[in-house]
């Protein structure tokens, strides 16, 4: 099971697990002077549940504002980590977008998945229209690219009209494109953290993963001008997974 944000969720989040990819040697003071819903420090911690079991945690982190090829980006981080009976994951996204375009730099994705791992790091430089994976694989990828992460933060910044579905070809896979966000409700639930009114959206990726076609995702965003990711559910071959708000810093 991958997680593709979100946006999910998002989806869809702590101290990385596994390997890092590779930090600018220097970063720029954590300054953010544009108004966006969340803000460096940000950092969101959800309880995971598989089934009717609690089974992990997950998080969602801004962690600062870093330097890419000479751009300020937005670095974001996203953990789960779950153990269910003989399934267990634990999976890191990380991802470099730009503070001004919010345009995507690159991405990381790090995952153990029943003992198997998988390790991606993305270069994508939208200026000369590729991407580069793990140093070697090259290709094409779309204007104004987006990765699994930073498509969640963006999605925050939509109005998220009731009865509307918003589609966008970002992606910068470019063949799993185009990436289509439903707006179903405005909903009031309950979670760990708290009752929040909300707004029930689904994503849908032309991928595999928590927010891919199968999956049949819901995200509920708080109403209000945070678009706080509240809760996140995903239909799966195993069952269903559900990440609900616990702690917000």
């Amino acid at each position: 099971m991958r997680t593709a944000l979100l946006l999910t969720a998002g989806l869809v989040t702590a101290a990385a697990v596994g390997a890092q990819a590779p930090r600018a040697p220097q970063s720029v003071p954590a300054v953010d002077t544009l108004v966006r819903p969340w803000h460096v420090g940000e950092r969101l911690v959800y309880s995971v549940k598989f089934g009717l079991f609690n089974v992990g945690t997950a998080t969602m982190e801004v962690v600062g504002i870093d330097t890419v090829r000479g751009e300020p980006t937005y670095h974001v981080l996203f953990n789960i980590r779950g153990k269910a009976l003989t399934y267990s994951l634990i999976d890191s996204m990380q991802s470099w977008f730009g503070v001004h375009d919010l345009v995507s730099r690159r991405f990381v994705q790090d995952t153990e998945e029943r003992g198997r791992h998988r390790y991606r790091s993305y270069e994508i430089l939208p200026d000369r229209g590729i991407w580069v994976r793990n140093g070697t694989d090259t290709a094409a990828t779309v204007r104004d690219p987006l990765d699994d992460a930073s498509f969640f933060f963006f999605a925050r910044t939509l109005p998220l009209e009731a009865g509307r579905t918003y589609t966008f070809a970002r992606y910068f896979i470019a063949d799993r494109n185009p990436v289509s966000i439903r707006v179903l409700q405005r909903q009031e639930i309950s979670v760990p953290a708290g009752r929040f009114r909300t707004i029930a959206v689904r994503p849908i990726f032309q991928s595999r993963g928590l927010f891919g076609q199968g999956g049949q995702a819901i995200i509920w965003f708080s109403d209000d001008a945070a678009r706080i990711p509240v809760r996140m559910r995903s239909a799966l071959p195993v069952g269903t997974i559900e990440m609900s708000l616990r702690e917000r810093r």
